[in-house]
């Protein structure tokens, strides 16, 4: 999955239909993601809450999800459709979902080699966002890199993972 300037048009579609059962429900939507794996058309809906999702918060929106696709136009394009957790390395594939990400560690990928970076992939930290740039942070200093030159975006939260289960 690489960085997006947007929805495409079955995505576009999913959006407007499934965003107020997953909001109605006390959800947020992280993203919606129609992919060809293989032979097969998925459709991800990655739903996300302060706590984190359960098995149980996504069977709770699954059906309703499911019927609303049904009644799509686009839905003749999707052979399965997956309702889960945006994750602890959910990928930020949006502009959009740049500034609820300002302040996570993540894994940041590049096309080219930016100057100032050891590698493409770095893991750093997303400090802010202003326009087509973001900052980002790590071992290297602080660094003000295009957008254009992002190729993907990981959360790098699985590190504190076992924090959070302490708390």
């Amino acid at each position: 999955m690489g960085f997006a300037k947007g929805f495409n048009q079955v995505e576009a579609a999913a959006e407007k239909a499934v965003r107020p059962i997953v909001e109605g429900h006390g959800y947020s939507l992280w993203d919606v993601v129609f992919v060809k794996e293989g032979a097969a058309w998925y459709l991800r809906i990655l739903i996300d809450k302060p706590e984190g999702i359960s098995i149980d918060d996504c069977e709770s929106i699954d059906g309703l999800i499911n019927a609303e696709i049904d009644r799509q136009d686009f839905i003749d394009k999707v052979d399965y459709l997956e309702v889960g957790s945006a994750g602890l390395e959910r990928a930020v594939r949006r502009a959009e979902q740049l500034p609820a990400s300002i302040g996570r560690k993540i894994t940041l990928k590049t096309y080219k080699l930016i100057e100032g970076f050891p590698e493409k992939t770095v893991k750093c930290r997303l400090e802010g966002v202003d326009g087509e740039k973001i900052t980002v942070s790590g071992d290297f200093g602080n660094k003000e890199i295009s957008i254009s030159d992002v190729s993907k975006i990981n959360y790098d939260d699985f590190d504190d993972y076992d924090k959070l289960m302490e708390e």
